[in-house]
C-alpha cells in the first residue's frame, strides 16, 4: 500500500491499529488477563474518574454512543463494570469497574509500562514528514513480534550454559550489536567466531551463557556472554556480552556480568580483563560498578575497534 502514498493512509493506519490490538490481545492471554485489548480504553478512563455515563464515556474518548454502548454492554457481561442509577435521576445510570475490573487493570498496568516504552522506541524517527515516519513506524512495530518484545521485558530472565540449540541467537544479537556501533569495523575474524562458538570458544577450553526467557513452546535468548581463560588459569577475559536492543536497561547485562565473576572466582581466577570502547557509555558505566578498572594494555587489541582494557582483581574476594 506505501506505494499509493496518502490515498491509502486511513487503510494503513487501520491496518496499524488492528495489529497492535492482536499483539496486546496476545500479551493479555499469555498472561491470563480477563480482558480485551478494546475494553483498554473505557477502562482505563474509569480507573481515572471512577464511574462515568455512556454519553460522557463516548464525548471524553471521542467514540460513538452506540460503540461505546455496545462495548460496556459487553463488559458488564464479563463482570469488568457494573451500572448504577442516579439516585437523584432514575432515567441516568453510570458505569463503574467491578472489584474484578480493577483486579485486572492493575495486572494489566505492568505490561502497559514495557508498551509503553517499545512504542515510544520506535515513534522517536526523526523524519519531518508524517507518511516517512508512518512507514519507520510500520516497519519498526509491524515485524510480528510486539507481543514477544513485550513479554520478553515482562518476564524475569535465567543464565544457561550455551546449546547448540542457541547458535543463530547467539550469532544475531552480537551482530546485531556490531552493526549498531561498528557497522564499518566488523572483521572476519567476529563472523568467524559468531558463526560457530563451539568449534571457536567452547572447543577451546571457554564458556559461553545465555540469558533465556522461558516461552511457551521456545526459549527466547535475549542475551549472551563469553568467558575466555588463559592457560594459566589466573586470567580471563570477559567478551561478547551482548543484549537484545529492545530489552536493554532491564538488568540482563548486570546479571550476565554477575554471573561470570561468580563462576571465575568458583574456578581460582584472580584477574578479569576486558576491552570496550569509549563511544559505549552504558557498557563503561557498568563494568565500573562491578569493579572494573581501566589499565594501560599489556599488548595491542586484535580489534580495531576498541580503545579501552579494563581489569577487575579477583583475588582475595573468597
Amino acid at each position: 500500500m506505501e506505494q499509493f502514498g496518502v490515498l491509502t493512509l486511513g487503510s494503513r493506519l487501520k491496518r496499524l491499529s488492528d495489529y497492535l490490538f492482536a499483539q496486546v490481545q496476545e500479551v493479555y492471554e499469555v498472561c491470563a488477563i480477563p480482558i480485551s485489548a478494546t475494553y483498554f480504553p473505557i477502562l482505563r478512563l474509569l480507573q481515572s474518574v471512577g464511574e462515568s455515563s455512556v454519553v460522557d464515556i463516548a464525548e471524553q474518548l471521542h467514540l460513538s454512543h452506540p460503540a461505546v454502548s455496545k462495548q460496556t454492554t459487553k463488559m458488564i457481561k464479563a463482570g469488568l463494570l457494573e451500572k448504577t442509577v442516579d439516585d437523584r435521576d432514575q432515567r441516568r445510570s453510570f458505569l463503574r469497574m467491578t472489584a474484578h475490573g480493577e483486579s485486572a487493570m492493575l495486572r494489566v498496568d505492568p505490561i502497559l509500562v514495557e508498551l509503553k516504552i517499545l512504542i515510544e522506541q520506535a515513534t522517536s524517527c526523526s523524519s519531518h514528514n508524517f507518511m516517512d515516519s508512518l512507514s519507520q513506524l510500520e516497519s519498526q512495530v509491524m515485524d510480528g513480534r510486539l507481543a514477544d518484545k513485550v513479554l520478553d521485558r515482562l518476564h524475569q530472565v535465567i543464565i544457561e550454559p550455551f546449546k547448540s540449540t542457541h547458535n543463530e541467537a547467539f550469532h544475531d544479537l552480537n551482530m546485531a550489536w556490531l552493526e549498531t556501533y561498528f557497522p564499518t569495523q566488523i572483521t572476519d575474524y567476529d563472523r568467524l567466531v559468531l558463526r560457530d562458538p563451539h568449534a571457536n570458544i567452547l572447543n577451546k577450553g571457554g564458556y559461553v551463557w545465555v540469558a533465556l526467557r522461558r516461552g511457551n513452546s521456545l526459549d527466547r535468548v535475549l542475551g549472551t556472554i563469553v568467558l575466555v581463560v588463559h592457560e594459566d588459569g589466573c586470567v580471563a577475559d570477559v567478551q561478547k556480552l551482548a543484549v537484545a536492543e529492545h530489552c536493554r536497561g532491564k538488568g540482563i547485562a548486570d546479571a550476565l556480568l554477575s554471573h561470570v565473576v561468580d563462576f571465575a572466582i568458583s574456578k581460582g581466577v584472580t584477574t578479569l580483563t576486558l576491552e570496550t570502547a569509549s563511544n559505549l557509555n552504558a557498557a563503561k558505566n557498568l563494568y565500573k560498578k562491578h569493579g572494573f578498572v581501566e589499565k594501560t594494555p599489556l599488548k595491542p587489541s586484535v580489534y580495531e575497534r576498541t580503545d579501552i582494557y579494563m581489569e577487575k582483581q579477583l583475588k582475595g574476594i573468597l
